[in-house]
């Protein structure tokens, strides 16, 4: 186009390109950017320009002469008002002489303006029509188009968004790849699905209405292969089947059978055919789009198209398949358990002792690395076993492994209870073996779902241990169980102090007697031990132990000692060194697929960004680590994301979601685990007691700080401001007792751990507040390693020499506004404002502007870019490369912009954006 209008010449171009590509949308968008740059568009042949003569009325060559002219005639009328854009559309039906008189035509008009944008079907090339459009673009030089390629991933996550006005979810996006990669193929199946039901849409997300689809070896162990997949669908898949000759179907159906991906070689062998003779039907279904072939395998163009063609087996068939192909599989030399038990579990009869044994072994092998598979595989062989068989059992131990491992808690405690409820001979002590490790992952699912008091067989002789009594007798035997005795030292630390104590200390001394796990899981209830005590350094020593302690694969997963050291790191802020081995505890959680526990790199690393003053990333990481928490249905580290929470909310003055967010960390801390997070609890509830009814109301959550010792250690440890907070709030609700405790307590703390600056500089600011000591502030802002902790002592400063020196006051209460708003604490620089105010100097925020609560213009300037690059098209994962912020953070503020703009999704979002 920019050619034509500005050189002033001809241009043609031809448009070739399959059926239901998007030929005439192309066209039609042409058309329309041609309109907006000034072209004057002529679609197809005019009604007044049409052929009206037949053949025998008029010789070919008068009938093209005379469309020449009624078409130059027109042109010249249009070109003496501009550049011309002529467009046909489905030249393939076009009258041949029509075809031959536009190729006069643009011969004729080189010269001239004019564009010319023909379009046809690819599937006619070698027709007259084709060949006419051959010599059309020869005879002019024009340019050949297309065809046009498939649609790619995200412009079909484009067109179903469009059609459905929401955006669709994984499942659903799979599906619509599966169809065809054609924007009529989607579009028919989209519009067919919704007819059908088979299409929900809740909160701006589209879905299929039978729910998620599995994949992988969930998938290829169910019996119903197609049970999922909507049927327009699989109608739509059989009509494509029915495009490939017979012997080609017959082919896919049998490799279909072999699973997702197959090696021709095991094809072969199968049809007991040469590869020579699959040769062509294997090419057939490569180029009808169904196959694709790596290096040394053929691969389903997508798991929903395989498992629609391997519906098409009828079942007694597919079942002799399966066989057969165990069979060749068991029988090689290679080892090939894994693939050959996923055959035998659609196959084998019920007692079979031989696949049982295979499908035990494939699905204990999958557990570490897959565990969704081990559990679908493991689920799927329980129903070959008889009740109360050891392969029963022990299909029953990997399948609720498993899905421990994956985060699906309720049904792995379902199963095991099915499983231990139906046992009927539980009395034996042969029997107790049996279902010790079943008993066991069924107590670990129990305590990472909170329930401690459920937890009952933790003794290796299979006895029931009360939790009421002395679990100290499960390390009394002669014979020990590293599992139960991890899970158990884990268990009691949430609700246990002293019996847990007394535990890991008895282990410690006779320590050649247990596994490292043991000891390091002891040493690790040690190390919190001595933290509680106020020996910081004894505690860092004896984690550290436990650190060199845990092996590759630990048993002490539950409890891993890394995670109480990062948490230990984070309290006297070294913080890159705890942001490092959260980062190393994300990936050996990732590499050894324990989805349940992907809540706890995301709770410390929420804690460490929050100390380093990153409040949006800090929230961010909160509210993943809360869904997670959810998903995994493991709560036991979401009073401390909650925290997070109320702490960012405090910092930015929002006191109604500091509260809510109190009241949901409450929630999160039932009774039988409070413990863990009383302190966290009680500091939180002052400091929002005091932002909203003042220090005297503040200060009833520490009444018996003065005959607590212990209470006053874990308050001045858990937070490098909690001294300086608890000073200045009890010395304005005149509790000076409870001021000069604290203060002690601080600095015995620091006396007693004199390598930690974060300690020091917490009991010298303590102290400076509680003697008026302005002087003995300098410094300390630096020691602190937490800009917001700096940026308070600063504050402090300020404060204390208002009465003094008035000048400097102004000077250092100004430096701890700029500092509080860098770190998007407005509710911290409202309260220096007013200070500055009573001293009679008036400050603005720095970039305080008056927003509105809602519409685009209430959008942070954060926001507002983020908004921008994914209205552009950018995932989540691409702005925070962009803007160099983590996924999390990007996904935070995604959620404030919905809320914002009152918008749903993404595809809202990128119709608004200005």
């Amino acid at each position: 186009m920019h050619a034509t209008a500005t050189q002033l010449r001809g241009q043609v171009a031809v448009l070739m390109s399959g059926a239901g590509t998007g030929k005439t949308r192309l066209l039609l968008e042409a058309m329309s950017c041609a309109a907006r740059r000034g072209f004057m568009v002529v679609d197809g042949v005019p009604k007044s320009l049409a052929l009206v003569y037949s053949r025998q009325e008029r010789h070919d060559l008068d009938r093209v002469n005379s469309l020449v002219g009624q078409v130059e005639a027109q042109l010249d009328d249009h070109l003496r008002r501009g550049p011309v854009f002529m467009a046909f559309d489905d030249a393939q039906w076009t009258d041949p002489a029509v075809l031959r008189a536009l190729c006069a035509l643009a011969t004729k008009l080189e010269s001239s303006p004019v564009l010319w944008l023909v379009v046809a079907r690819s599937e006619h090339a070698e027709s007259v029509n084709g060949l006419a459009l051959r010599s059309l673009v020869q005879a002019v030089h024009g340019s050949f188009l297309g065809p046009l390629p498939p649609l790619s991933g995200d412009a079909v996550v484009e067109v179903v968004a469009d059609l459905l006005a929401a955006a669709p979810d994984d499942d659903l996006v799979a599906v619509c790849q599966s169809v065809g990669d054609t924007p009529r193929a989607i579009v028919d199946l989209v519009r067919h699905m919704r007819e059908q039901g088979c299409l929900s849409v809740i909160d701006g997300v589209a879905r299929l209405v039978s729910g998620p689809l599995s994949s992988g070896i969930a998938s290829a162990v169910a019996t119903e292969p197609a049970a999922q997949l909507p049927r327009p669908f699989l109608h739509a898949m059989r009509a494509r089947l029915n495009e490939l000759s017979a012997r080609a179907q017959d082919v896919l159906q049998v490799a279909a059978v072999l699973g997702y991906s197959f090696d021709p070689h095991d094809l072969a062998e199968l049809l007991d055919e040469r590869p020579t003779q699959l040769l062509a039907p294997l090419q057939e279904a490569l180029a009808a789009g169904l196959l694709r072939s790596s290096s040394d395998v053929f691969v389903f163009r997508r798991e929903p198209v395989w498992r629609a063609v391997l519906d098409t087996v009828p079942e007694p068939l597919r079942c002799m398949l399966h066989r057969q192909a165990a069979t060749i599989l068991l029988g090689r030399a290679d080892d090939q358990t894994e693939t050959a038990a996923v055959h035998l579990v659609h196959c084998a009869e019920i007692g079979d002792a031989d696949a049982l044994t295979t499908i035990q072994d494939a699905a204990h092998r999958m557990l570490r690395a897959s565990p969704q598979s081990a559990a679908a595989l493991a689920t799927r062989g329980i129903r070959l076993t008889e009740p109360g068989s050891p392969d029963h059992i022990a299909l029953a131990t990997t399948a609720t492994a498993a899905l421990v491992r994956l985060g699906e808690l309720t049904r792995a405690i379902d199963l095991a209870h099915e499983l231990l409820h139906n046992h009927t001979n539980t009395s034996t002590n042969t029997d107790s073996d049996a279902t010790r490790p079943l008993r066991i992952w069924l107590d670990r699912a129990l305590m990472l779902r909170g329930d401690f008091t459920a937890t009952r067989y933790l003794r290796t002789d299979g006895h029931p241990t009360p939790t009421d009594g002395h679990p100290a007798a499960a390390f009394t035997t002669s014979s020990h169980d590293p599992h139960s005795e991890c899970l158990l030292l884990d268990m009691l630390s949430h609700n246990h102090q002293a019996t847990v104590i007394t535990l890991a200390d008895r282990v410690l001394t006779d320590a050649d007697a247990h596994s490292r796990d043991v000891q390091a899981a002891a040493l690790n209830v040690r190390a919190m031990a001595n933290w509680r005590e106020g020996k910081i350094d004894d505690a860092f020593s004896t984690v550290e132990e436990a650190v060199l302690l845990r092996g590759a694969h630990t048993e002490t997963w539950q409890c891993d000692p890394l995670w109480t050291k990062a948490w230990m790191l984070t309290r006297v802020r070294k913080l890159d060194d705890a942001l490092a081995i959260t980062e190393a505890t994300r990936r050996t959680i990732d590499s050894e697929r324990n989805n349940v526990l992907t809540p706890i790199p995301l709770a410390l690393r929420a804690t460490i960004l929050l100390a380093k003053g990153d409040i949006a990333g800090a929230e961010a990481d909160a509210a993943a680590g809360l869904i997670a928490s959810e998903q995994a249905e493991m709560p036991l580290y979401e009073p401390q994301l909650h925290a997070v929470r109320v702490i960012a909310a405090l910092r930015r003055g929002e006191l109604a979601a500091a509260a809510d967010g109190l009241r949901q960390l409450e929630q999160s801390s039932p009774a039988e685990r409070v413990h863990r997070w009383t302190m966290v609890h009680r500091t939180l509830t002052a400091v929002v007691t005091e932002a909203r009814r003042g220090a005297q109301e503040a200060m009833t959550q520490f009444r018996d700080i003065p005959t607590d010792q212990s209470l006053r250690i874990q308050l001045v440890l858990e937070d490098p401001l909690v001294t300086s907070w608890t000073v200045r709030t009890a010395l304005a609700a005149n509790e000076r007792v409870i001021a000069e405790l604290v203060v002690s307590t601080a600095e015995q703390i620091a006396a007693t751990n004199p390598g930690y600056d974060t300690l020091t500089a917490a009991a010298q600011h303590g102290r400076a507040l509680f003697d008026n000591d302005a002087a003995a502030l300098a410094g300390l802002a630096e020691m602190y390693g937490d800009p917001w902790a700096a940026a308070s002592t600063v504050e402090d400063l300020g404060s204390l020499l208002c009465n003094t020196d008035r000048e400097q006051a102004v000077r250092e209460l100004s430096h701890a506004m700029t500092a509080y708003d860098q770190l998007g604490a407005e509710w911290d620089s409202a309260r220096i404002r007013r200070k500055l105010r009573q001293l009679g100097v008036r400050r603005r925020h720095w970039n305080h502007e008056t927003r509105p609560e809602a519409g685009w213009d209430s959008l942070t300037g954060t926001e507002e870019k983020v908004a921008r690059l994914v209205a552009g098209g950018l995932t989540n994962r691409q702005v925070a490369n962009e803007l160099f912020i983590s996924p999390h953070t990007v996904g935070f503020h995604l959620r404030q912009i919905y809320r914002k703009l009152s918008i749903q999704s993404r595809v809202d979002l990128a119709r608004i954006a200005p």
